[in-house]
């Protein structure tokens, strides 16, 4: 293994790759948990307003991911699109040091913080086309690789943007992850597509990203479908309470991110500092969960462990809505490392293990179902911290979860009804 790394180390193209891809991470890193704290401290947002605005960037940055990645299949050109994205987000959080206005602050999360999300999936399509590689096993072990970069920079992330926000404030905090963006567009503006290179790629997924179960793109299928699918195909019925089940953990996923800032803080009396470690914590725990759920995930029962990882998820919203301190708080963040660890491994796989003749589009309706959740988690949140406060927004939360979890399980309802009718019935009508 650490000879593979070494030859890693020695493809034309990789560290750059690495160290961009390590500052883009940086970037999400330091924003994504203080960016709801930033709306109610700065902005003197409502719930519900900061749920419009977290919406609104979660829109954005879906639409711009889903043109770009299908201009970018169509043309192959990649490195343009990244760093326009790059820019954007480098402008966006610019602006945020002196904008406080909320209908600016509106436009400026639409026009450049969503534009600027989409570099995380275009990072990793100009991986593909940068690398001289023309064994596929070994470009995808280097995205493998650069994937791990990026949850890296999750694991210290957090803390370090919250040393930064207790010394420099929110000022200091967006400049350096502005000059962040930045410098990973500057390695970018550096770099060219290899001819060795895959030009027409889908973005690839990454897994580790705490804000997220799920990185939202909406792949094609880079070849046809092999003629005999190793598994039966499932029904429209499995599908279709799949997509749900994964759609309400991924809601109640992204509502989590946005009000469990707010809750450490202004619920608990806790510190950003808590909120960093919290954060770290989490994308620490995954990475071994998620290397363990690779090795084995072909002798795993897929839809087992999904059910298993929603019932996780229960426990732990109910854990939290009933945390009476923040310490309390922090071992929870090892049930939600496993339940990101689980879709982000699995969920995919199962998708396509239920639709083996379309693995495209297995895989596009596996990451729409984060994408819907992303949407609606902003204005679910807000609704919800403002009509019950944070602990009953965390209980709803819970019953989302609980939601996925039935519909994994598929208990059968029709048999339990039917004996509840021929009990009722028998003890109407006792037998003469």
């Amino acid at each position: 293994m650490n000879s593979r790394f070494g030859r890693l180390t020695r493809i034309h193209s990789f560290m750059p790759l690495a160290s961009a891809t390590l500052m883009l991470g940086i970037a999400m890193s330091f924003t994504a948990p203080y960016l709801s704290l930033f709306g109610v401290e700065q902005a003197g947002m409502t719930p519900l307003k900061l749920g419009l605005f977290m919406t609104l960037i979660a829109a954005s940055g879906v639409i711009a991911s889903a043109w770009a990645g299908k201009w970018s299949d169509r043309h192959g050109h990649h490195r343009g699109l990244l760093l326009a994205a790059l820019i954007a987000a480098s402008l966006g959080f610019l602006l945020l040091c002196f904008v406080r206005n909320y209908a600016a602050l509106l436009a400026i999360g639409v026009a450049f913080l969503g534009a600027g999300g989409s570099s995380m999936s275009l990072v990793f399509s100009f991986a593909r086309a940068a690398l001289p590689v023309r064994d596929e096993a070994e470009r995808a072990f280097a995205l493998a690789t650069l994937r791990t970069v990026l949850s890296m920079a999750w694991v210290f992330g957090p803390s370090v943007g919250a040393l930064v926000l207790a010394g420099a404030g929110f000022y200091g905090l967006f400049l350096f992850a502005a000059a962040s963006f930045a410098a990973c567009g500057a390695i970018v503006w550096r770099m060219r597509e290899s001819p060795a290179g895959d030009p027409h790629s889908a973005p690839t997924h990454y897994a580790g990203d705490p804000a997220s179960s799920l990185e939202v793109t909406t792949p094609e299928p880079a070849e046809a479908p092999p003629p005999s699918p190793p598994h039966a195909p499932g029904t429209r019925r499995q599908i279709w309470r799949s997509i749900v089940a994964l759609t309400l953990i991924g809601l109640a996923a992204n509502a989590t991110m946005i009000v469990l800032p707010l809750y450490v803080v202004h619920g608990l009396k806790g510190t950003r500092l808590d909120v960093s470690i919290m954060l770290g914590l989490g994308a620490f725990l995954e990475i071994p969960m998620m290397l363990a759920l690779g090795a084995r995930g072909s002798t795993l029962n897929k839809l087992n462990w999904l059910a298993a990882c929603a019932a996780v998820h229960v426990v732990y919203f109910i854990a939290v809505a009933a945390a009476g301190t923040v310490n309390v708080l922090i071992p929870m963040q090892a049930f939600n490392a496993f339940v990101v660890a689980v879709t982000s491994c699995l969920g995919m796989t199962y998708m396509q293990d239920l639709m083996p003749r379309s693995p495209g589009a297995a895989t596009a309706l596996f990451f729409n179902a984060s994408r819907v959740g992303s949407i609606l988690s902003g204005v679910l949140s807000g609704v919800l911290v403002a009509g019950l406060g944070y602990r009953g927004t965390f209980l709803v939360c819970g019953c989302l979860a609980l939601g996925a979890l039935i519909l994994f399980a598929d208990p059968p309802w029709k048999r339990i009804a039917q004996r509840a009718r021929d009990v009722w019935d028998d003890w109407r009508h006792p037998a003469q």
